[in-house]
């Protein structure tokens, strides 16, 4: 019989689970029988006798005693004790690890009744075996099942925070198990029914193919349910980041490891005996090159064996996405997740139940971190860029990882290790003290720059042939001397040599007086040479892209400055073809900029943005004021007034739409909150456009939308005009739209770009749906990027990101209508959600009574009215007009500045003769007077003999399409706009009068009638203010 038993099953099978074992775990489950199994249990259940948490340990035994006759069987046939003590041994331990919780418990002893009722009773069998020898092929089969169930189990209940999960992940462990039950069914069946050889082989290779469904199945629910936390993550790639900063490296290497040779270095990083507490504080002056040291700390890290958890993250000034303890924790999270997939069922049932589209609420980050710290065996966590986050934030970043590192077990106190990277300020000393610390000092980096002026003085001969060898290396020593240490300086240098185009003008950057010893004499030769050796028309191109970076409210796409160049307002028009630019943003800028491998166009560092705007390259105020200005004349081309075409967006005309409907607001805010007297001209600019810009987009809405005190006192330039009112409304409803997280009425909404965007999307993706031209679908990615299934919500963070497919977009927007989802994976309520909270309570008491609803920590309503596009600016928790240069950045910043002592030097450029531009353009027909020629033509239009929009219920015409529909409201029969309210007294103010339209209810209050109405309301309010 022992021929029919290939005893390599039981090998393979008991192998395969040792590896997944620890070798004290491996020690004791061998060492462990039956009896001391028993006596486990027994003791179990005497202590939950007396505390009264009885638990029927008698469904075990039926699983016991199918074991202990499984033993007995192949103890004959393979004679390998081991064979059942791993079984033995995990059930002991499951046993006596969930008797702390008795749900878990209960759970256990069900799965392990269900186990013991599908398996046979071998004893029986005993004579079948002889007689039929091939039976015995079943054994290791059930054997493999069995520890399949048990390697799974004790791999869940090995997590140090299982209990914290175990009521949102179970059901998701055990649903992997059902399938072993069977198996062990199907197998019993077998015995029972004397199987034949071929029968048993055929019923064999049906579990195989059954068992590769079912993964594939499970695989793509877990590929489903990763997605979905990544979409309620929405973490910043920092793989990217690591990307770019590695392929830096690649060309000199070596670049760094001295740091790695260094005693505290050394004693942080050692696996297993660093400093105690684990902490490390890596500082520098600007431009040192921390980050790209903190890359080559990651790499170290990802190459230690065994491979810790390696956690790191690259903050970013002024990008809400990089610069505060939110958007790390969720960096931080998707690379648990990347590197623990046990953590996928609580993470997924968490953005399920939370209510939160995107995880915003610092409470739940935090909450959600400390269970993945907890399970995590080893980590290695490396923060750089600290001094680049607001003061607050960084606080609360350095207190909470210090904690969190201070306070592991005195058993485990090398578990976690931190490494945090920043400049020596006043902050982060008082953050970092007491901790051990490697400052970067000049000698440090000096054999990194001699051999990186080495490689870049070889290049520089290859483009240069008449360049010696021996200038080559005069030119590497001297880069060397003047860089002082720094890597951003050399690199700086570098760069402004190799674009000198002649030996005389290289000769020339190389005297004394003009070679670079500083960061900030760096940036102002880079500056030199772009406004000395471009013609005039280059010199404005590049500055005005620099304004742009400087300015910009996000990180801004290539592709999207392209369209902002190609704006031709007096064409009225997106001219890419003619007017995109058509050199790289590296010809334009030099060094001062670096395109990523995402195609976003950054600074090379922070210190050239604080330069520029230090010594006055870029006016913040002006520049605030003519973003605006561009994004508005951008938003009144006849692309957003007249009905959306396929040809128009092909064309590319709405590849700068998702800026500028979000951010037209943001840079009048900060525009008007910094404008003086000397930005008059942009100012005017600037109303003349938003006149046309609300005349064109206005909607009329009914509900009460006013600014608060404080906001409108800025707006004083504006309350003049005649249009300050609609204005006023304008901004009100804007700031509601990308603020607010749930949705908004119809008649809150001033402006018509929702229906707008609505319509240039539908066409968007319906070209590319449908059957696409390999070289159309090509167009479309370079002007609109990838991922072009968007949210609609102007407040969601995929409103500019999108998903890859309508399917995914759809779930998205379910979640902002219906964002509370059951509790219960297989009920419908789970599939399509509910509006809120109160409605899933009221579900689960009605239909899933039994089930233990646990309080969760819910965002604040604070954290919902920030919505999911991450934290809000300090304007908007102010509810104040934002200014750009804002006084946090530039305290937090000085120090650094301070370091390069830039020497002041007059920015002066010879302009070439230009006839003298028109800034005036009289209207012939009335008094109205533009300084913008297209304003002029759509004012025309007003005059205009043809008026092709006629009215069907009156006869009317009109020769604007927005002055058409604004009439048409008047014939709806629906007069939404009433003269009556009530004061706080409980007493009313108004004449009851109802008007169809906004601008007539208004001229109304505005008469000596109206004024009356009014009174009283007015009073109140000054009653207020006193």
């Amino acid at each position: 019989m022992a021929h029919y038993i290939d005893h390599s099953l039981f090998d393979n099978a008991l192998g395969e689970f040792k590896r997944s074992l620890r070798r004290r775990e491996i020690e004791d489950f061998r060492k462990t029988t039956l009896e001391d199994l028993k006596t486990s249990i027994g003791e179990l259940q005497t202590r939950q006798h007396a505390q009264r948490r009885l638990q029927d340990l008698n469904r075990l035994q039926p699983f016991l005693t199918a074991i202990e006759q499984y033993g007995k069987v192949v103890g004959t046939l393979y004679g390998n004790e081991d064979i059942v003590a791993f079984i033995w041994g995990p059930v002991k331990f499951l046993l006596q690890t969930t008797s702390v919780l008795d749900t878990a418990f209960c759970e256990l002893l069900n799965a392990y009744e269900s186990i013991g009722e599908s398996l046979p009773l071998l004893m029986q069998y005993q004579d079948l075996f002889h007689t039929a020898p091939h039976m015995a092929r079943v054994l290791p089969a059930m054997y493999e099942d069995i520890l399949t169930f048990q390697r799974f189990i004790l791999r869940y209940f090995q997590q140090p925070q299982w209990q914290h999960v175990f009521s949102e992940s179970w059901n998701t462990c055990m649903s992997r198990f059902s399938s072993v039950i069977l198996n062990i069914a199907r197998h019993r069946s077998l015995l029972e029914s004397q199987a034949t050889p071929s029968r048993i082989e055929e019923v064999q290779e049906e579990i195989r193919q059954s068992q590769q469904i079912e993964a594939g199945q499970l695989d793509e629910r877990d590929l489903q349910r990763i997605r979905q936390v990544h979409n309620w993550l929405r973490a910043t790639d920092v793989e990217v980041d690591q990307h770019d900063h590695a392929k830096a490296r690649s060309e000199y290497p070596g670049t760094g490891r001295w740091l790695l040779d260094t005693t505290a270095f050394k004693e942080w990083f050692n696996p297993q005996y660093p400093t105690i507490p684990p902490l490390l504080w890596l500082n520098g002056i600007p431009g040192a090159g921390k980050t790209i040291l903190a890359s080559l700390i990651v790499e170290e890290a990802r190459r230690l064996n065994p491979a810790p958890t390696v956690l790191f993250f690259y903050c970013k000034h002024n990008n809400s996405e990089r610069d505060n303890f939110v958007a790390l924790g969720r960096s931080l999270l998707v690379q648990f997740l990347q590197q623990d997939i046990g953590l996928l069922p609580t993470f997924y049932q968490k953005s399920c139940r939370g209510g939160e589209n995107v995880l915003a609420s610092p409470v739940v980050v935090k909450e959600l971190l400390s269970l993945a710290f907890g399970n995590c065996k080893s980590a290695y966590i490396i923060l750089d860029g600290l001094d680049e986050c607001p003061q607050d934030q960084r606080k609360d970043i350095t207190q909470w990882f210090r904690k969190l590192v201070e306070e592991l077990p005195i058993d485990e106190p090398e578990r976690l290790r931190c490494l945090f990277i920043s400049q020596d300020d006043g902050r982060a000393r008082k953050d970092f003290a007491g901790l051990a610390s490697i400052e970067i000092r000049a000698n440090d980096n000096k054999n990194d720059i001699e051999e990186y002026s080495r490689i870049e003085a070889n290049k520089l001969r290859e483009s240069c042939l008449l360049l010696t060898e021996e200038k080559a290396t005069l030119i590497a020593n001297a880069v060397v001397n003047s860089a002082g240490g720094l890597f951003l300086l050399a690199k700086l240098i570098w760069i402004n040599l190799s674009g000198h185009t002649s030996i005389a003008r290289l000769e020339e950057e190389l005297k004394p007086g003009v070679f670079p010893s500083k960061i900030s004499h760096a940036y102002n030769r880079i500056m030199a040479r772009i406004t000395e050796q471009a013609p005039q028309a280059a010199i404005e191109d590049s500055l005005r892209l620099l304004g742009w970076l400087v300015c910009a409210k996000r990180t801004l796409k290539w592709r999207e400055i392209q369209v902002m160049n190609s704006i031709d307002l007096d064409m009225q028009a997106v001219e890419l073809e003619r007017r995109s630019f058509i050199k790289s943003p590296k010809d334009l800028c030099a060094s001062l900029v670096e395109i990523r491998s995402d195609g976003t166009l950054e600074f090379v560092h922070l210190t050239a943005k604080l330069f520029l705007l230090d010594e006055k390259y870029v006016n913040a105020t002006a520049e605030e004021l003519k973003l605006a200005t561009l994004c508005i004349d951008y938003l009144n081309l006849p692309a957003y007034v007249d009905p959306p075409t396929e040809e128009g967006v092909i064309n590319g005309d709405y590849g700068f739409m998702d800026y500028a409907v979000i951010y037209w607001l943001r840079h009048f805010e900060a525009g008007v909150a910094l404008e003086t007297d000397r930005d008059l001209q942009e100012i005017k600019q600037l109303a003349e456009s938003l006149e046309i810009f609300i005349s064109h987009h206005w909607t009329s809405p009914s509900a009460g939308l006013t600014l608060a005190k404080r906001q409108s006192e800025k707006l004083q330039f504006f309350k003049v005009l005649p249009f300050y009112t609609q204005l006023e409304r304008v901004i009100a409803s804007t700031r509601k739209q990308l603020k607010f997280f749930g949705h908004m009425k119809k008649d809150e909404i001033a402006l018509n770009f929702v229906d707008i965007v609505t319509k240039v999307r539908d066409i968007l993706e319906r070209i590319i749906s449908g059957p696409i031209d390999p070289c159309r679908q090509k167009t479309i990615e370079e002007r609109y990027g990838s991922n072009l299934f968007k949210c609609p919500r102007f407040s969601c963070q995929f409103f500019t990101e999108g998903f890859s497919s309508a399917d995914d977009r759809a779930k998205h927007i379910n979640q902002h209508e219906r964002p509370f989802q059951c509790f219960e994976e297989k009920c419908v309520g789970y599939t399509f959600g509910f509006v809120s909270e109160a409605e899933r309570r009221k579900h689960m008491k009605e239909n899933h009574y039994t089930i233990a609803i646990q309080d969760e920590e819910f965002p604040t309503d604070q954290d919902i009215e920030c919505s999911i596009i991450g934290n809000p600016s300090r304007a908007d928790q102010n509810q104040d007009l934002e200014l750009h240069q804002d006084k946090n950045m530039r305290d937090s910043t000085a120090d650094a500045m301070d370091q390069f002592e830039s020497e002041p030097e007059i920015y002066s450029q010879q302009l070439q003769y230009k006839r003298p531009r028109q800034t005036e353009f009289k209207c012939p027909h009335c008094l109205k007077v533009y300084t913008k020629q297209w304003n002029l033509k759509s004012h025309l239009v007003t005059h205009g003999k043809e008026r092709s929009h006629t009215c069907d219920f009156c006869g009317k015409q009109f020769a604007r399409s927005s002055d058409f529909r604004r009439h048409l409201s008047t014939h709806s029969g629906t007069k939404n706009f009433i003269c009556h309210g009530y004061l706080e007294d409980g007493n009313t103010w108004g004449c009851g009068r109802s008007f169809a339209r906004a601008e007539t209810l208004t001229k109304h209050h505005e008469s000596q009638f109206g004024r009356t109405c009014i009174q009283p309301l007015q009073q109140q309010r000054e009653e207020d203010q006193q």
